[in-house]
């Protein structure tokens, strides 16, 4: 027996004895009492134990618990871990311990130990109670899969409530006629994942209910549970074939010849039945009236079935095929009117509606022409069109296009593309086939209308230029027909906004779409310059300009940066020659201004040696005076230019100017 009395509870023992003694003078008393029930669990829940603490008043202490497996029955040890929580005592009463997770099932075997205080002997209770811990009962829940016939269906449970399940599904399906799920047709087992598992798939070879069962074998620490025949959502629904029904009826014969129909049933499973034949007309669009023909034939799988057929008088006639399914297929059906179910006999004349677009010189126009009340006709349309001087349709057609018929409809020609301006008018002739009479619509009852092209101009110029440079405006005309005429140019100086009264004004040839360049020009003033072109358009070809202002057709001209180099010379032991050059400058005036700084002074900020100033006239040297040098050393010579109303200033500077050494 395990005994957890520690040295604290007997000295506390030892001490309680002592000290009643002393203070009673008389025997002690009786020492304190331990009772233990457990409670019960399934695997995957916790238990516990009460523990009952009497014969000892006002006693204080912890009690500890401990839990020993069903393969220790003595409580011989060691205990199972973690040990659920002691709890702490105050005087006589119930104790709960804290909860344990038993980790199978079985029987579980609890002791309980008091501490004793200092007025109260240790206690125990040891393998004083049973937990018994039984298996999981797990639920079991299924979804079987639905499918058409010919294509597999399965079926899904998912476990709940159990304690991490394992183990095996065993899944059996049964076929529709066995109701009470006898006989299964597959029967396999699957092993569990996450609580689930999927039936293999299972090939559906009829139409029906098919039915599935499913039972789960349990494991050590859940039961057993199943899905029997006729559970919830257990059933399979398997649909019948939905096959498909095309035809083709014999287009037309003459009056005396057989027509019949050809059937063709596709899609279905081994069909089986009969496919009826009916065939209405004529004059019975809707197939609303009794049938001229009527038969029915045997199925026998998918493929093509011909009846015997009849030779009706002349006239349309229009087929209907009804299939009436069977156990595995459903019924099938090709309606009234679908194509290619239509039988013509004789010959029937067509009516025929015409009309063409209009358009531009150099669009594409076309005519169109609609077939109606024919019977599958076939043979041409022929459509030409006639040139404007034209309008009797006597002479040579500009244009001509001839398009197969393949039964009622509309058809067009093919894109015809006018080069001239005018009313373009055409003549539609259906040639008729053996079972179809011709028919034809008159010059001009279908009109094309042809407009002038519509071609549009935009220009490009650079957006910074200088003064004085020579540039060029650059125009696209594009969208014209073979464009013939001229293209102006006119450009606007600084301050005319309204683009009234033009600087410049060139006038070039058009020859087709493309760009072009008007002749050089030469802006004398800075500022912003605008430009318009504009197409004078001829027979074929409207006339284009472009607004004023318009972003690509603005230029900025700015001054001229011209270039001022000093040039001094020693032109004998003393004397300098005090000269410049500028370059880089457009027609300019203004100032020159010369400033020759002595010997040491070498940040120019004295007051010059000698200064002077010559008015600009153009690019080139200019020479102020030759000055007398008074000392030896480095003379520094610094120039500027005041600019003007074409050239900007250009600053004197002690960095830029010209060291002159003399002596």
């Amino acid at each position: 027996m395990n005994s957890r009395r520690t040295l604290g509870g007997l000295v506390a023992t030892v001490l309680a004895i002592g000290l009643g003694s002393l203070l009673a003078g008389s025997a002690p008393a009786a020492p304190p009492t331990l009772a233990l029930t457990a409670t019960d669990a399934v695997v995957g829940q916790t238990i516990h134990a009460t523990a009952q603490l009497s014969e000892s008043p006002g006693a204080s202490g912890e009690i500890s618990f401990e839990v020993f497996g069903p393969a220790d029955p003595t409580c011989a040890g060691p205990a199972l871990t973690p040990a659920p929580a002691p709890v702490a005592v105050s005087g006589e009463a119930q104790y709960v311990s804290g909860e344990f997770t038993p980790p199978a099932p079985g029987a579980y075997h609890w002791s309980a130990h008091y501490s004793g205080d200092i007025g109260n002997a240790p206690a125990e209770a040891i393998c004083a109670a049973i937990s018994t811990v039984g298996k999981a009962s797990p639920g079991i829940a299924g979804s079987a899969s639905s499918g058409a016939i010919n294509t597999k269906i399965h079926d899904e449970v998912t476990l709940s409530g159990g304690s991490s399940p394992s183990g095996q599904v065993t899944f059996s399906v049964y076929g529709p006629a066995d109701v009470s799920c006898s006989t299964p047709l597959e029967t396999a087992a699957v092993t569990l994942a996450g609580g689930q598992a999927t039936s293999a798939e299972f090939l559906a070879q009829q139409a029906g209910e098919f039915r599935w069962t499913a039972a789960y074998a349990g494991d050590p620490d859940n039961e057993p549970v199943e899905l029997a025949c006729g559970a919830a959502n257990q059933a399979s629904i398997v649909s019948k074939a939905a096959p498909t029904l095309t035809g083709v009826a014999t287009s037309a014969v003459t009056v005396g010849l057989t027509i019949t129909d050809t059937a063709t049933l596709a899609g279905g499973v081994g069909p089986g039945g009969l496919l009826t034949f009916r065939a209405y007309g004529p004059e019975d669009a809707a197939c609303a009236g009794a049938p001229r023909y009527e038969e029915a034939v045997a199925v026998s799988g998918n493929g093509p079935y011909v009846p015997a057929g009849f030779a009706p008088a002349p006239g349309l006639y229009l087929w209907t095929v009804e299939y009436g399914g069977d156990a595995n297929n459903e019924v099938a059906s090709s309606a009234c009117g679908a194509a290619n179910q239509a039988s013509a006999v004789g010959t029937i004349p067509v009516s025929l509606d015409v009309s063409a677009t209009n358009g531009r010189v150099g669009e594409q126009i076309v005519a169109a022409a609609t077939i109606e009340k024919g019977a599958i006709p076939t043979g041409q349309i022929t459509f030409k069109a006639f040139p404007p001087d034209d309008s009797k349709c006597s002479g040579a057609p500009a244009f001509s296009s001839t398009i197969a018929v393949a039964g009622n409809g509309t058809y067009r020609s093919t894109a015809f593309l006018p080069s001239r301006v005018g009313a373009f008018r055409w003549t539609v002739i259906y040639s008729g086939d053996p079972n179809h009479t011709p028919a034809a619509a008159a010059c001009g009852k279908a009109t094309s209308n042809v407009s002038e092209a519509k071609p549009s101009i935009a220009g490009a110029v650079k957006r910074q230029l200088s003064v004085g440079r020579a540039f060029k405006d650059w125009t696209t005309l594009k969208e014209g027909h073979a464009p013939s005429g001229t293209i102006k140019f006119e450009i606007f100086g600084p301050g005319e906004t309204g683009c009234d009264k033009p600087l410049f004004v060139d006038t070039v040839a058009a020859r087709d779409n493309g760009t072009v360049s008007s002749d050089p020009f030469v802006a004398r003033r800075p500022g912003r310059y605008r430009f318009v072109a504009s197409y004078s358009g001829d027979a074929a070809n409207l006339a284009a300009t472009e607004p004023c202002g318009a972003p690509e057709q603005e230029t900025i001209v700015q001054k001229r940066a011209p270039k001022l180099q000093p040039r001094g010379l020693v032109v004998s032991a003393r004397l300098i020659s005090i000269r410049a050059i500028l370059s880089g400058a457009f027609t300019p005036s203004g100032a020159i201004n010369f400033r020759l700084y002595a010997p040491g002074d070498r940040l120019c900020k004295g007051k010059p040696a000698f200064s002077g100033t010559i008015t600009a006239k153009s690019n080139g040297g200019y020479s102020l005076a030759q000055y007398l040098a008074t000392k030896s050393g480095v003379y520094r010579l610094s120039v500027g230019y005041s600019g003007d109303a074409r050239n900007l200033r250009s600053v004197a500077s002690c960095a830029a100017a010209q060291p002159i050494r003399v002596g």
